[in-house]
């Protein structure tokens, strides 16, 4: 992104930010509702499903950054057309007071404390974010220097736990700099900067082997407010001596060009000629009655929460995983209304998806944490899986 001039205006709004240092375990409260739920942990035939069969666990989280960061991206266009910084600085200092109640490792130990109950294979994030801040009390937003690196937190959580997982990899995504040159009275008074870049990121038991990872992002990118660059990671991982080839991925919605994104159809193509089982996991931005969906269906793919409580519940709340509607994230109930998330499977020759097990992390009271903070803007998709002889 290129360089923003800015001035500095006298009198700008000061934004206080809080943080919190309780627990991460959350409240005991009433369940919301009806729901497929447990501990994948629970199924005997993850270990005896018979000759041949292939089970894996998988833990799928949109993470969120902490912030709309639509909002303060809008307001920076608005800033660009208008030649007024007010816009943006006031949308920057409600965003980084935001992100500093919204405590990030708060979050991160409530989802590795779900991890260590369900002890998955692999877990794949989107929206792993790295958030830079310097100077911005000279813009008069009154939030503290420094950088907070999601993955970093969230590796720093599973070895509090004695989790033992490792890093596949992590993919930049969207960078977005933004330096100020702050004015005052006419002089160079110094310059201030806040930086956004957003990362998928995959995760394995250590004792999942790993080969053949690959990274790409996608060869055309939506035009939004900012620009969206999104990709994926895939890899051959061996659970319990099967190899699958796993991508964790987060496509952009759908376009208002053509109201279909090019991006399912590239990653469908990616993973064409592989002949050993397939997963995806993301945060897909597609529904279950849009074309996207069917294209993966006609691709070979089952998707795993159909497979499992019936066809296509796009209707049904219990299986909705976005959005919390609070950037704060404390909104007392649910508000989710659509289902966007997804873990699909595409069977090797000669095999099938046999048992399943779908559960849904985040979207019951007691799930939050201790501050009352859902865990993230997004559900969680907790997925036992068992391939077999057909």
């Amino acid at each position: 992104m290129g360089r923003v001039r800015l001035l500095a205006l006298c009198g700008a709004l000061v934004f206080a930010a809080g943080c919190s240092d309780t627990s991460p375990v959350g409240p005991s409260a009433t369940a919301n509702g009806a729901k497929d739920n447990g501990l994948l942990t629970n199924e005997a035939w993850y270990g005896g499903a018979g000759p041949g069969a292939m089970p894996i666990r998988i833990y799928q989280q949109n993470v969120y950054p902490g912030f709309d960061i639509d909002s303060v991206a809008a307001a920076l266009v608005q800033t660009f057309n208008a030649g007024d910084p007010t816009p943006f600085f006031t949308a920057l200092g409600v965003g980084m007071a935001t992100f500093d109640s919204t405590t990030w490792r708060e979050r991160a130990a409530r989802m590795v404390l779900e991890i260590q109950r369900q002890n998955p294979d692999v877990v794949s994030l989107n929206e792993m974010i790295t958030l830079e801040r310097k100077g911005l009390g000279l813009i008069g937003i009154n939030v503290a220097d420094g950088t907070t690196d999601f993955l970093g937190i969230f590796e720093e959580e599973l070895a509090k736990r004695g989790l033992h997982y490792k890093l596949v990899d992590s993919l930049p995504l969207t960078d977005a700099f933004v330096p100020i040159d702050v004015i005052f009275l006419g002089l160079p008074f110094g310059t201030v900067y806040a930086r956004y870049q957003d990362r998928d990121a995959m995760l394995v038991r250590e004792d999942v082997g790993v080969a053949n990872v690959a990274t790409d992002t996608f060869d055309v990118f939506l035009e939004q407010v900012l620009p969206q660059l999104r990709g994926w990671i895939a890899a051959d991982l061996t659970v319990r001596g099967k190899t699958w080839r796993f991508v964790t991925t987060h496509p952009d919605p759908a376009w208002p060009a053509n109201g279909k994104t090019p991006h399912v159809e590239q990653l469908i193509a990616s993973v064409a000629n592989v002949t050993s089982p397939v997963i995806i996991a993301g945060d897909l931005n597609l529904q279950p009655t849009w074309s996207e969906h069917d294209d993966l269906i006609a691709a070979g793919f089952v998707d795993l929460w159909t497979q499992r409580l019936g066809p296509r519940p796009s209707d049904n709340p219990n299986g909705f995983t976005c959005c919390e509607l609070d950037p704060a994230l404390r909104n007392p109930q649910p508000t989710l209304t659509k289902r966007i998330d997804y873990v699909m499977a595409r069977p090797a020759d000669g095999y099938g998806v046999g048992p399943v097990r779908f559960l849904i992390f985040g979207d019951d009271l007691a799930e939050r944490t201790a501050a009352g903070m859902w865990p993230a803007d997004h559900t969680g998709l907790l997925v036992g899986l068992v391939m077999q002889h057909k």
